[in-house]
């Protein structure tokens, strides 16, 4: 096992000016990790990630790849993984001058433009949206001011025997973080132990799993999870591509995620990938990423937050 005490190339200022919201290319990274990797900021000596290969079991991996493999996820919801929001755009009611000036913009030339849409008051909504990606979610959702209930996601809602088969290396993989980073799994573990059980996925750390299908991620830092909390980040692969390097470019460090492998990384550091080169017509690159949603401590009961749906619903048809 190698331990690698990491250099920093950028500030973390420089690279949300210069990087955050935008695609990463293959020459992103001068490090390329294969092999079990503990690494380190040199300067600080904080823990950025913790890699190993092929320790998740086949069957397991099989099992949850059978099911996501098929599965067609979609979201328009992903803030700056998504490309950001680089103007406040509304979607079909927009003036011709500002329309024609996001058009033209380069940010939407790369296809990074988001929207904000009109709401019935004729006022902008001020939750940004996307084009939709193949990103979705499973496991438990918080409240938000669109949805102010916590809720069971779609995918657990309609596919119950899929989320049995899921499970098993949902599982492994909490396992894998106690082991590897026991003083903040510990912490994690804490804060969903005292949550609502009714929205907790079993005898986790976690309440949430985000699944991206083929997916290259723009630079970000992931928000709303729990800071003293890690990612937990799993590939599964099928047929023949190049690419999709899980890069952190304050560093310049690539991760080659492979089948079986396991990446338990600091998610609030600037991260991205590479782009994904497909070479077989069935190339599809699946990444889960397993965490803990920090609002979710606030989640009532099951019936709790059934009553608070039944009351929005009763408001918003007032």
């Amino acid at each position: 096992m190698n331990v690698l005490k990491a250099k920093r190339s950028y500030s973390d200022n420089w690279v949300g000016e210069h990087l955050a919201t935008h695609l990463l290319g293959d020459d992103s990274f001068d490090t390329l990790i294969d092999s079990d990797t503990d690494a380190y900021d040199e300067e600080t000596g904080e823990l950025l990630f913790k890699f190993r290969k092929g320790i998740i079991p086949k069957p397991v991996a099989k099992r949850a790849a059978d099911v996501l493999f098929k599965h067609k996820f979609s979201s328009d919801n992903r803030g700056t993984a998504g490309g950001g929001i680089v103007e406040n755009i509304t979607k079909g009611k927009v003036d011709k001058a500002l329309e024609a000036k996001i058009k033209n913009s380069k940010a939407a030339k790369a296809g990074r433009t988001q929207y904000k849409n009109i709401k019935k008051d004729g006022t902008v909504s001020k939750q940004g949206r996307a084009n939709d990606i193949s990103s979705g979610i499973i496991g438990y959702y918080d409240r938000y001011p669109r949805i102010p209930y916590c809720r069971l996601t779609a995918f657990n809602q309609n596919h119950f025997e899929r989320w049995k088969d899921v499970y098993p290396l949902v599982k492994f993989v909490d396992n894998c973080f106690a082991e590897l980073i026991p003083e903040n799994y510990k912490l994690q573990r804490a804060e969903a132990d005292a949550t609502s059980q009714d929205f907790v996925i079993p005898n986790t750390a976690f309440s949430t799993v985000t699944v991206n299908q083929n997916w290259q991620t723009a630079v970000h830092k992931d928000k709303g999870d729990f800071e003293e909390g890690f990612g937990n980040l799993v590939a599964l692969r099928r047929g023949k591509f190049e690419g999709g390097y899980f890069v952190l470019p304050e560093w310049r460090i690539a991760i080659d995620m492979q089948n079986y492998d396991c990446l338990l990384v600091n998610v609030h550091k600037w991260h991205g990938n590479t782009p994904i080169k497909t070479i077989s017509k069935d190339a599809l690159r699946v990444s889960t990423v397993m965490y803990y949603r920090k609002k979710m401590i606030d989640c009532g009961t099951h019936e709790e937050e059934r009553l608070r749906a039944a009351n929005a619903a009763t408001n918003n048809e007032e």
